[in-house]
């Protein structure tokens, strides 16, 4: 599916609404994970779900034109640093691995606007890590896809 759907309503109703508020509750769901409902795999599939809404409504071309094959790539491969990172962390400061009780919370806190446990910080990462990942997977996958089926 490379081509744009024939839609005028259906192109303004995608740019201007769904698409925003579709990576706006994605964002919402990401910055609440570590204490309500939802994480960085629910936010990483609901924004990659804008981003595919975008390419089969307006085309690949023009929907495919925000995020370029080579840099969903290097999202991919930096959520999954990020992930190593946050595990990887704390035996640099003496716990196990994933043990966020030993990483030092004062920089997390200046952001957070109330203090937060050392646990919420170190899933924090960890949800940017999972976000990135899996958004960036789904395109590629949705991407891939579309290219075999137009092989055909």
């Amino acid at each position: 599916m490379h081509d744009r759907y024939d839609s005028v309503i259906l192109h303004f109703a995608a740019r201007a609404f769904m698409v925003p508020l579709i990576v706006v509750f994605g964002i919402y769901v990401l910055l609440h994970g570590e204490s309500s409902p939802g994480g960085g795999f629910q936010a990483g599939a609901i924004v990659a779900a804008a981003f595919v809404l975008a390419r089969l409504t307006l085309g690949n071309r023009h929907g495919g034109r925000s995020l370029p094959m080579w840099l969903l790539t290097v999202l991919a491969c930096a959520g999954l640093g990020i992930y190593m990172f946050g595990g990887i962390l704390p035996l640099l400061l003496g716990g196990n691995f994933l043990d966020y009780g030993v990483i030092p919370v004062e920089w997390y806190n200046q952001f957070a606007g109330e203090p937060k446990t050392s646990r919420a910080a170190g899933i924090f990462i960890i949800e940017w890590g999972v976000f990135l990942g899996v958004a960036s997977v789904l395109v590629i996958l949705y991407d891939h896809l579309t290219d075999a089926e137009s092989d055909d």
